[in-house]
């Protein structure tokens, strides 16, 4: 055999035994589950980069989530250790209530009625959005992978 193919065969086994040996690097990211039995949509506010280069509040939405789905709302390395969110279901309970939705009173960040990115938590209705408002998620220090899991119970 010649040496060069026997290093290349070398090379190759090295490289595939090191890829089923080290771990994959984990994905860091936020990510809503949905527990319930129905489909509810979401949206994610945190501190974050404007588009100015500025730091400022941002609020996202809105993700549909079927039951039992996942979807990552946030995608870099989860680096703040506070995070806040909205949701609602999208169909009234069995019983003819309203839909369930996963609220706040204390924080408040401005949402649309369609999929949105906002800047800025003042002045919602004077921009022509809507105020809601969201719950926060303490993830604790030196977390980056974060998933929150939305049930019927709320």
């Amino acid at each position: 055999m010649h040496p060069t193919f026997r290093l290349f065969l070398l090379a190759g086994a090295l490289f595939t035994l090191s890829a089923a040996v080290l771990p994959l690097r984990a994905e860091a990211a936020m990510r809503f589950c949905n527990g319930t039995n129905e489909a509810i949509q979401a949206a994610i506010a945190y501190r974050g980069d404007t588009d100015a280069g500025e730091e400022d509040w941002i609020s996202e939405g809105w993700w549909q989530i079927e039951p039992g789905q996942c979807a990552r709302v946030y995608e870099p390395a989860l680096e703040q250790r506070f995070y806040f969110y909205y949701a609602t279901a999208l169909a009234p309970n069995d019983n003819g209530k309203p839909p369930f939705i996963w609220s706040g009173d204390k924080y408040k960040f401005c949402t649309d009625t369609k999929a949105f990115k906002i800047e800025g938590d003042g002045d919602c209705a004077g921009r022509n959005y809507q105020q809601k408002g969201f719950q926060q998620i303490d993830i604790g220090p030196n977390i980056k992978n974060y998933t929150l899991d939305f049930k019927d119970n709320g």
